[in-house]
C-alpha cells in the first residue's frame, strides 16, 4: 500500500471513528432523556393513584346508601328533589344556573307563573273538568264553585268583598288571547313586529316556539264593576234601622251589608235590585234584565304580598283550566319545499289532559319543584350556558365557563361533569338546597353537605394505570431500540479501531523505511 493511500485511508477511518463516537454519545443522551421521562411518568402515575371524585346520595337500597357521581343534571333534577332534597347551583353573584329549557320557559312566561308551568307542560289547577257541553250541570257547578271560592280568598287577601253576585256572571266573561299576532296580510309577526320567515322552520309550531311565542296563551278573568267611594273602596248596600236605647229613646242607625256590594253600569249608575225573594222589603237579587247592565273589569293582580300573589295565580289557574276552549287558526300555508299545511292543525287549546296538573297527586312533587325554581329565579336572577356562540347574550346566556376565545367555546357545566365538579371545587359555582324549615334555599358546600362525599376515583385510577403501562411499554421499546443501535455502533467501533491500528502500523513502517532509505 502506498504511503499516500495509507494516510488517506487512516484519515477516513479516523473520521468514521469520530462519527461513531458522536452517534454513541447522542444515543446516550437519548437514553438519559428516556430515564427522565420514565421518572416523570412514574411521578404522574403515583399522583393519579390519589385521584378522588365527588359523589352524591341518591337514595337507599334497604339500609345501604346509594351514591352516584356528581353532575349538574343529577344534583338539580326532579328525582333528587323527590328522593333526597332539592338543590340549585348558583354563581358567585347568587344567580341560579338553569337549563336552556327552563330559561326559555321563564322568558316566555313574562312573569306569569301559570304560563311558566304551562310552558313546561304543567298546571297547578287541581280540577280535571272543563266547561264543555259533555259535562253535566253538577260537574260544571262543582268546578265553578271551587273557582268562586278561590277568587273569594284572593279578594279577601287584598281587602275586597265582592259578595255572591260576581259568581253569576264573571265566568261567562272569561277571555283569553293568542300570544302571537298577524298583520293585515295574515303573516305572523314576531315580538318586534317583523314578519316571521316560516320557511326557516319545519312547521308553524316550530316557528312560533322559536320566535318565543306559546300555544297556551294568556287569559284574564273579570268581575262585576262596583261603585267606589272617594278613596277607591267598594260601596255596599245599607239599610236604616230603628233601635231603642236603654233609656227608652229611639234612634235610626245605618247598617251596612258588607256581603252586598253596589254594582254599576257602564255609566257608573247603580243597578237597582228588583227581586224580593223572602218578602222582607229588601231586594236581594238581580233579574236577568238587571244583569244585562253589568260591566266586567279584568281581575288584575292588586296585592302586595306573596300570599295574595299565590292565591291570585291559583284562582287564575282554575279559571283558565275550566274556561279555555279550542280556537282554530284558519287557512293554509305552503312552504318553499312545496309542502302545504292546514293551519287548523295548529289549534290554540287548553285541554287539561295534555298537562301534568295538580288534579293528579303524582304531580305534587314536580309542581313544588318548579315553584321553588321559579321563586328562586324571580328573587335572585338566573343564567344558563350554550355551546353555540351566536346564542350568547349579555344578560343570561354564556358560552361555556370561564374565559373563552373566538372559536374556542369552553365546555358547559350543564353537560360536562368534570367541568361542573371543577367549578364546585374552585368556587366558580356554588350549591344551595331548599330548607323546609326556612322555606327557602340556603347555602351549602361540598365539604359541609352531608349528602356529598369525596371518594377514590376508581375509573381515573384505572385510566392512569392503563396510560402508565402503555407509556412505560413505549419507553421500554425505545430503550431496546437505542440499545441495539449502541451495540451496532460498538461493533462498528471495534472493527474500525482494528482497521485503524492495522493501517497505522503500515504507515509507521513505511515512515521508518523511508527514514532508513534517505538516512
Amino acid at each position: 500500500m502506498g504511503m499516500a493511500a495509507s494516510q488517506a485511508r487512516l484519515l477516513s477511518i479516523t473520521a468514521r471513528l469520530t462519527n461513531n463516537e458522536n452517534s454513541g454519545q447522542s444515543i446516550s443522551y437519548s437514553k438519559q432523556r428516556l430515564a427522565d421521562q420514565t421518572q416523570q411518568i412514574t411521578n404522574e402515575y403515583n399522583e393519579a393513584l390519589s385521584a378522588t371524585k365527588l359523589t352524591v346520595l341518591t337514595g337507599f337500597n334497604g339500609a345501604d346508601a346509594n351514591y352516584t357521581d356528581i353532575s349538574y343534571n343529577l344534583m338539580t333534577g326532579l328525582e333528587m328533589a323527590q328522593n333526597v332534597k332539592q338543590y340549585v347551583v348558583t354563581d358567585t353573584k347568587g344567580r341560579v344556573l338553569v337549563t336552556n329549557s327552563i330559561a326559555d320557559a321563564y322568558e316566555r312566561s313574562n312573569g306569569n307563573y301559570n304560563q311558566f308551568l304551562a310552558n313546561l307542560g304543567y298546571s297547578q289547577a287541581d280540577i280535571n273538568v272543563q266547561n264543555v257541553a259533555s259535562l253535566s250541570a253538577n260537574d260544571q257547578a262543582d268546578a265553578a264553585q271551587k273557582i268562586h271560592e278561590a277568587w273569594d280568598k284572593y279578594f279577601a287577601s287584598i281587602g275586597i268583598n265582592m259578595g255572591d253576585e260576581e259568581h253569576d256572571c264573571f265566568l261567562e266573561e272569561f277571555k283569553w288571547t293568542n300570544t302571537w299576532s298577524t298583520n293585515n296580510d295574515g303573516e305572523y309577526l314576531n315580538k318586534d313586529g317583523d314578519v316571521i320567515n316560516l320557511d326557516k322552520y319545519a312547521s308553524l309550531e316550530d316557528a312560533l316556539i322559536a320566535e318565543g311565542y306559546s300555544f297556551v296563551g294568556s287569559g284574564y278573568a273579570s268581575y262585576i264593576k262596583t261603585a267606589k267611594d272617594e278613596e277607591g273602596n267598594t260601596k255596599y248596600h245599607s239599610t236604616t234601622e230603628t233601635v231603642t236605647n236603654d233609656d227608652g229613646t229611639t234612634e235610626n242607625i245605618v247598617v251596612t251589608d258588607y256581603s252586598d256590594p253596589i254594582f254599576v253600569d257602564k255609566d257608573g249608575n247603580e243597578i237597582a235590585k228588583d227581586f224580593d225573594s223572602d218578602n222582607d222589603g229588601i231586594n236581594d237579587s238581580y233579574s236577568d234584565a238587571a244583569k244585562a247592565k253589568f260591566v266586567y273589569e279584568p281581575i288584575n293582580y292588586e296585592g302586595t304580598t306573596e300570599e295574595s300573589r299565590d292565591l291570585y295565580d291559583y284562582a287564575m289557574a282554575l279559571t283558565e283550566a275550566f274556561m279555555r276552549t279550542e280556537e282554530s287558526i284558519n287557512g293554509t300555508y305552503t312552504f318553499t319545499n312545496g309542502t302545504t299545511v292546514n293551519l287548523s292543525d295548529y289549534q290554540q287549546a287548553y285541554d287539561m289532559s295534555c298537562y301534568n296538573s295538580a288534579s293528579n297527586p303524582e304531580n305534587t312533587s314536580a309542581l313544588t319543584y318548579y315553584r321553588n325554581i321559579y321563586d328562586k329565579m324571580q328573587s335572585s336572577g338566573y343564567f344558563t350556558y350554550t355551546n353555540t356562540p351566536a346564542e350568547v347574550d349579555d344578560n343570561h346566556i354564556y358560552a361555556g365557563i370561564g374565559t373563552g376565545t373566538a372559536g374556542n367555546v369552553q365546555k358547559s357545566p350543564l353537560e360536562d361533569n368534570t367541568t361542573f365538579e371543577d367549578a364546585l371545587r374552585d368556587g366558580t359555582l356554588r350549591l344551595e338546597y331548599y330548607s323546609s324549615t326556612d322555606q327557602k334555599f340556603v347555602s351549602t358546600t361540598i365539604s359541609e353537605d352531608n349528602c356529598i362525599q369525596e371518594v377514590e376515583d376508581e375509573r381515573a385510577i384505572a385510566r392512569a394505570e392503563s396510560k402508565y403501562n402503555q407509556d412505560m411499554q413505549d419507553l421500554e421499546n425505545k430503550d431496546k431500540k437505542l440499545d441495539l443501535e449502541l451495540k451496532k455502533l460498538d461493533t462498528e467501533h471495534n472493527a474500525l479501531q482494528t482497521e485503524y491500528d492495522s493501517v497505522k502500523n503500515v504507515v509507521d513502517k513505511n515512515v521508518e523505511s523511508s527514514f532508513k532509505t534517505f538516512g
